[in-house]
């Protein structure tokens, strides 16, 4: 589970053999946690955007990154 980017209030972490489609999961402070779809940046669990703005930023400015990291980690 490499985390790939932290910030004050959450990190962004991405896991190995994970289920498709491409996304990153956002992890907050407080144990609530969600997942972000790359191509979309469609928040799934319960957790709103305003809660992990920062994070959607990073998210949506390192797309293409995130995108080669996940195929590295899921061929």
């Amino acid at each position: 589970m490499p985390v790939l980017q932290k910030f004050s209030a959450s990190r962004v972490v991405m896991y190995a053999g994970d289920h498709l489609l491409a996304h990153v999961h956002v992890q907050l402070r407080d144990g609530r946690e969600c997942t972000v779809e790359l191509d979309s940046l469609l928040i799934v669990g319960r957790v709103e955007a305003r809660d992990i703005r920062e994070a959607l930023a990073w998210i949506d400015k390192n797309r293409a990154n995130l995108h080669l990291r996940w195929r590295s980690l899921n061929p």
